[in-house]
């Protein structure tokens, strides 16, 4: 009996091995192609304007950071529109757009939270997208974002120190007049540095 197992496992073992050798390996999947590149949503390609004032210094808004603007712009107090501890304190207003300047007052903040809290206010949204970015002299970080009914997309930048966070937007009514604006949006955030209090 223990021959005839034995001769049973070896006959087994035989037959697996007898089609093993022959059969072709399937090649491995091709990786996925690449998708084709996103569009420019941050429309790197636009440079900052020429500065011709200065936004953030006596005279003007005060803020705990100053920034230069472009010629047409002109900075006037905010609306006092609050948005989860940032408050509206300036707008720096043109025949293409609006930049709002949000300062927050809550300490050890950082520029993503304060992104986060200022897109609260802004209604239905599609597509938030955040990346650092240079601000200044210093690092921030750097927000856009659609509308899913085509309307003009958002745009806006914030940095923060131990005690205060800044956020600056980009408000337009077309997405024709948001591309006209990002000159003066760039150059605030090119600008921007801390002022003493």
């Amino acid at each position: 009996m223990r021959v005839l197992l034995v001769g049973a496992v070896v006959l087994v073992s035989v037959a697996g091995c007898a089609g093993g050798g022959s059969a072709e390996r399937e090649p491995a999947a091709a990786p996925p192609a690449t998708s084709a590149p996103a569009a420019d949503v941050w429309l790197d390609r636009v440079e900052p304007a020429d500065a011709v004032s200065r936004v953030g210094v006596p005279g003007t808004c005060p803020l705990p950071f100053a920034f230069d603007v472009a010629a047409g712009w002109t900075a006037a107090a905010g609306d006092g529109e609050s948005r989860d501890g940032l408050a509206a304190d300036c707008a720096v207003s043109s025949d293409t757009g609006r930049l709002r300047v949000w300062v927050g007052g809550e300490p050890g903040s950082t520029p993503r939270g304060a992104l986060e809290r200022f897109i609260q206010g802004e209604g239905t949204i599609a597509e938030p997208t955040y990346r650092e970015s240079t601000v200044g002299r210093g690092t921030g970080v750097e927000l856009t974002f659609a509308r899913p009914d085509g309307g003009a997309p958002g745009r806006a930048f914030a940095v923060a120190t131990p005690l205060r966070t800044l956020v600056v937007s980009v408000e337009t009514g077309s997405a024709a007049a948001y591309e006209r604006a990002l000159p003066g949006y760039l150059l605030a955030k090119q600008s921007l540095t801390p002022v003493e209090r």
